[in-house]
């Protein structure tokens, strides 16, 4: 294999597991579909071709223990055994649940450690069940096992790695890895998510770590109906410097897609464009800072008609090919409010960080 390659990790049992809801139940939606559509897409316009394709092992039961209590890793088990059950906040267990959810951990684990080994400059795991919800203990919001957390401990951990940044673009504040790194001054954590300024919640911008951490954790809470120029901006004047300064080893992408306006969970109004430009500047980041790489790992993406075109967009970014022309790329009507209340929370998230920096 070599080390400027991309990798791509996927495993047919990754669609067994399924909740057994109707929609509009929102479980309904992290279904089979979304990585079985996702990879047809991929092969069917011959992508898949260009990556090095590897099928995921299943990790360890050990490895949970990484980053979740005992007492996650065997709720997990038994509900599994009984072949149903509410194991949190929309996480509903079922009979292929563990052997799934250890698939998926093992498919992030497999990523972070073909880059840290140099057998690939950047790793994409196409696997599910999502995990950035589970927190230390508590599986939530269609989550188990944080694979991405699981994956950067490991790799801390086990392979030589002393500092990670974790950018999460997926729609919904990754609340579960936030939990588990927030005191690490190792682990940088950098989410652009939707944020519901209404109904205040986790994810707000004066997260910002505890201890020796102070100034790791950086969220950019943006408001819904965001478009392009908004995620743009925020990538170019809050993400790109804050990972500069930091200066990780290596890159780990919790990569989901449901900020896509198509996307039936999300409510912003991004296009593939955005995910294009992700890819784009994550692979200029490594270079410029002599990172060993990047891994992704998959999170939300609920419509399975965009999840391949998508990380098509990514991988393009990532291979420094030109933005690929897809069907999504219309042009759409612009809110300027929306845009001059995220430039006004950018200039808070800024101003925040400058008591840290």
């Amino acid at each position: 294999m070599r080390g400027d390659s991309i990798a791509f990790i996927s495993h047919p049992d990754s669609n067994t597991h399924l909740a057994p809801f109707p929609r509009p139940n929102i479980e309904s939606f992290e279904s089979p579909l979304r990585t079985q559509m996702a990879e047809s897409y991929l092969r069917n316009r011959g992508i898949l071709e260009t990556l090095l394709c590897i099928r995921s092992p299943r990790a360890k039961e050990r490895a949970a223990l990484l980053v979740h209590s005992p007492y996650l890793v065997d709720s997990i088990k038994l509900m599994t055994e009984i072949g149903t059950g509410q194991l949190g906040e929309s996480a509903y267990a079922s009979p292929e649940l563990f052997r799934t959810a250890l698939l998926a951990v093992g498919g992030a684990m497999r990523s972070a450690e073909l880059v840290a080994k140099g057998k690939a400059l950047h790793a994409f795991s196409l696997m599910r069940p999502p995990g950035h919800h589970a927190s230390t203990s508590t599986p939530s919001g269609l989550c188990f096992f944080n694979n991405v957390a699981i994956a950067v401990r490991h790799a801390t951990k086990h392979l030589g790695v002393a500092k990670v940044t974790i950018l999460d673009f997926d729609d919904h504040f990754g609340n579960g890895t936030a939990e588990i790194f927030y005191s690490d001054p190792n682990v940088q954590i950098v989410s652009i998510h939707e944020y519901d300024y209404e109904s205040f919640g986790l994810g707000h911008y004066m997260e910002v770590g505890h201890g020796e951490a102070i100034g790791t954790k950086i969220n950019i809470p943006l408001v819904d109906m965001t478009p392009d120029s908004s995620y743009i901006s925020a990538i170019d004047r809050v993400v790109v410097p804050a990972i500069e300064r930091f200066s990780p080893q290596i890159l780990a992408v919790s990569a989901g897609y449901d900020s896509h306006y198509a996307d039936p969970v999300g409510n912003m109004d991004v296009t593939s464009k955005v995910y294009w430009y992700l890819g784009s500047t994550v692979t200029k980041l490594v270079e410029r800072l002599n990172c060993a790489g990047s891994f992704w790992v998959l999170e939300g993406g609920y419509n399975p008609m965009m999840i391949g075109p998508c990380i098509e967009a990514s991988l393009a970014g990532m291979a420094k090919h030109p933005l690929p022309k897809l069907d999504d790329q219309i042009e759409r009507e612009t809110n300027e409010s929306v845009i001059e209340t995220n430039e006004s929370i950018i200039e808070q998230v800024l101003e925040t960080l400058d008591a840290y920096s």
